[in-house]
């Protein structure tokens, strides 16, 4: 028998043991996992393996090797029943830093501790996050916080090993495995408001009484104080809650269509988002890794043009949502940009130009010249073979447009660097 015929008869078995009904006195008693297994440990029955204890609790048999080394198993196929599986590897708690821009700090009686990449968060602490600062957060069963500026949160256990966020201001976005342990709650808990989530990729904030959520992936019960009213918030979905405990319950707005992103000379980006404008407003965020989880830039603008702090010149990713007239933001659309700023220099001297711009190892670079701003007409197209300045001489008297292009070897990604024209400019 293979491995997984075997693992598919012993979780048959395991499964008719949990709800063996048994007749006493006439009475049936149905059993089931409560009677013998809670949130923190498993109590081994006959025909348990390794790979149904994990599919049970985590919705995947793939997580058996945590519980075999945790409790120190030989053999995951032979369990001795009765004895316990301990699951406290995946208890929320203690949360790691990740990443932290800016000031974040856990706020003590004494004062404020600025927390570093590394550091645990334990249960009942508080979390501030500073302007224009983010904190990433990971919580020991992988489910991963983002903590953006100007933000407050309380970290709760809710029952044996869940997690609530109180958020008291600010904003929250949250990533939660899909195969979280079902029975174990992850709740954002407002003074409006609670959400509890299941498998999924939101987004919560707070502020003056009302709490909105956008859910990206999966699904989110949104439910009021007073417990008079919930509501299931599904994919693609958003919801606003407010203080007298209405929810409203709509379609989220989808990405912008058209953007223009540009590197300006100050080594800002400017964003346009072009016709048709949707919603209220724009948020833009730029972060060094695809998954958003180490954000260094987040800016909203109430007009169709965004413009970033300045950043250093590099390959970033970058996302944009309109935000509706509630207050809830949209789906994003992603892109990955090459910020480079004007960081070629062109000056003229006697009968040459001279052309110099800062050089980074795996990217080749060309210099093109051309009598047309499509570059049809090509004049020049050379590559440098050292780092140092590139002086060009003889060229006509007539306006000549020049950019600078680059490759970078590992990405096979060609970009503009750097472009302008000569002579009837005044360089």
């Amino acid at each position: 028998m293979n491995k997984s015929s075997s693992w598919s008869s012993l979780k048959a078995k395991s499964l008719l043991q949990r709800f063996l009904g048994v007749v006493v006195g006439g009475v049936l008693l149905v059993t089931c996992g409560l009677s013998y297994a809670s949130d923190t440990h498993h109590q081994v029955m006959p025909g348990d393996t390794l790979w149904d204890i994990s599919e049970y609790y985590y919705g995947t048999p793939d997580e058996w090797p945590t519980l075999q080394q945790l409790n120190a198993i030989a053999d995951p196929f032979k369990l001795q029943p009765d004895t316990m599986v301990d699951l406290s590897a995946f208890d929320p708690f203690p949360l790691s830093v990740l990443y932290r821009s800016g000031d974040a700090w856990l706020v003590e009686e004494n004062g404020e501790k600025l927390l570093e990449s590394g550091d645990t968060i334990e249960v009942d602490s508080v979390i501030q996050t500073g302007p224009g600062s983010s904190l990433t957060v990971q919580m020991r069963d992988g489910a991963r916080a983002v903590v953006p500026s100007n933000s407050r949160i309380v970290l709760k256990r809710e029952g044996e090993s869940g997690i609530t966020f109180q958020l008291e201001q600010g904003e929250i976005e949250s990533y939660v495995p899909s195969n979280r342990m079902r029975r174990r709650a992850y709740n954002i808990e407002t003074n409006t408001g609670v959400l509890g989530v299941r498998g999924t990729h939101f987004r919560a904030s707070y502020s003056d009484e009302i709490l909105l959520t956008s859910v990206y992936e999966g699904n989110v019960a949104a439910q009021n104080r007073m417990d008079t009213i919930e509501a299931s918030v599904s994919e693609g979905e958003g919801a606003r809650i407010d203080e007298a405990g209405g929810i409203q319950v709509v379609q989220l707005l989808p990405p912008p269509k058209g953007v223009d992103i540009t590197s300006l000379s100050s080594e800002a980006i400017q964003i346009d988002i072009l016709p048709p404008m949707q919603g209220q407003a724009y948020r833009a965020q730029i972060a060094s890794d695809p998954n958003f989880l180490t954000i260094i830039r987040d800016q909203r603008s109430e007009g169709d043009q965004i413009q970033l702090a300045p950043l250093s010149p590099g390959f970033y990713h970058l996302r944009i949502a309109a935000i509706d007239d509630f207050g809830i933001e949209g789906n994003s659309a992603i892109f990955v940009i090459h910020h480079h700023g004007n960081r070629v220099s062109v000056k003229q001297e006697e009968d040459s130009w001279v052309f110099e711009w800062l050089h980074r190892a795996q990217i080749t670079y060309r210099l093109q010249l051309a009598a047309n701003h499509e570059f049809t007409k090509v004049l020049l197209d050379y590559e440098p073979q050292n780092n140092g300045p590139l002086r060009v001489s003889r060229l006509p008297d007539n306006e000549i447009f020049w950019r600078v292009v680059s490759l970078d070897e590992r990405t096979d990604m060609t970009v503009v660097l750097d472009t302008g024209t000569l002579n009837d400019t005044g360089q």
